[in-house]
């Protein structure tokens, strides 16, 4: 009992060591591939050092749920590879011990990382992704979606503003409007007033003395209307920028309480015409989704335990390897089980569940090999 103790204990360690410079790893390359797709977002706010800042702190509990299970496979792979390798495994085996003891204290620790990982889907989640809107909507708010002597092109839009105080308050504004291409425009203002208003996903110009230019409708017409004004209220979108509502959310936005409420709605036949999106399936997949991908960790543990046994030179090589293969197929059933709640109908919930009957089912005949060695 002593010596199952102290292997277990020992075996905890080493995977617990591989786990967090895997965790590491991964999240490194999580974080930057979307900080990158969010470089647009905080290129038009005009971001400064504290905005990136925000927008990592946000992203990593968010892509932490996705890189925990990762790490916890990688760990698993490696330290039972090392283990296989060095002959440690036959040496147990000699002592009467059979792949329970290796089995058992990482079940239990993919339960702990099953739980973790839960936590992070369902509280931690939807929070960071608020987190992150409210990052880019305070750079926003600041003004600094406009700066001083630049030309900034938001969309179809294309504004210049000459000076900018602390307070918002603009000098020598330009306005070029293509968002309707029969009837593009040009607006010219002495001075004016940048506003973000709450809970809006629109950006506010109180403009003051100046002119909108009406181009003509066919190019060759030398004929356009000039409009003097001295208010003018223009009001344009920022998208993926300011949504907050429950309206304007997506569903990876959105708490299990929202989630839930949208599906009832949905179920009671409301057409969810006030929200992003209309289609329910998109809602109950991503409810299912957070119920589903905390038992990857248990099943990792069930599968990984087995194959990291197989005795190869460079273990630890292997065991990366193996780790990236073991991943891609389990999010490649992944959206598979998507694809066919979208496009063939089937119910959500069985579908996001498919990827985890499908690893207990491989891991079954790999348990039992490695119960009678052949592995």
């Amino acid at each position: 009992m002593r010596a199952s103790r102290t292997l277990s204990v020992h075996l905890l360690v080493e995977v617990v060591q591989y786990m967090a410079l895997g965790f590491l790893a991964f999240s490194t390359i999580l974080i930057t591939q979307n900080l990158l797709r969010r470089l647009e977002d905080l290129v038009a706010v005009g971001f400064r050092a504290e905005d990136v800042l925000g927008v990592l702190a946000a992203l990593l509990p968010m892509l932490a749920a996705y890189a925990l299970p990762v790490a916890f496979l990688f760990g698993v792979l490696l330290t039972v590879g090392r283990l296989s390798s060095d002959s440690e495994v036959t040496a147990m085996r000699a002592c009467g011990m059979g792949i329970g003891a290796l089995l058992l204290p990482v079940v239990a620790l993919s339960l702990l990382v099953g739980v973790g990982t839960a936590w992070l889907m369902v509280h931690s989640e939807p929070r960071a992704r608020i987190e992150l809107r409210n990052v880019l909507r305070s750079a926003a708010a600041r003004g600094a979606i406009l700066e001083p002597g630049k030309f900034r092109v938001i969309g179809e839009r294309v504004v210049y503003v000459r000076d900018r105080d602390t307070e918002n308050r603009l000098r020598g504004i330009l306005i070029a409007d293509r968002s309707d291409p029969d009837r593009p425009f040009l607006v010219f203002a002495e001075r004016g007033v940048f506003v973000v208003e709450s809970g809006q996903a629109r950006i506010q110009l109180h403009l003051e003395d100046g002119d909108v230019h009406v181009e003509p409708r066919e190019p060759g017409q030398d004929r356009y209307q000039r409009i003097s004004f001295q208010k003018f209220e223009y009001a344009f979108d920022a998208p993926g920028i300011f949504s907050s509502s429950p309206a304007e959310m997506r569903p990876s936005d959105m708490t299990m309480e929202q989630l839930s409420e949208v599906l009832a709605r949905a179920a009671a036949g409301d057409p969810l015409a006030d929200l992003h999106d209309k289609d329910p399936v998109e809602y109950a997949l991503q409810y299912h989704r957070r119920l589903a991908l905390p038992v990857a960790p248990v099943l990792f543990a069930l599968v990984g335990v087995p194959l990291g046994l197989r005795r190869v030179r460079g273990a630890r090589s292997w065991g990366a390897l193996l780790c990236v293969a073991v991943v891609f197929l389990y999010y490649a059933l992944l959206s598979l089980a998507q694809f066919l709640a979208q496009s063939i109908h089937v119910p959500p919930w069985a579908a996001l569940w498919l990827p985890n009957l499908a690893f207990l089912a491989l891991s079954i005949p790999l348990l039992r090999r490695a119960q009678r060695g052949e592995i």
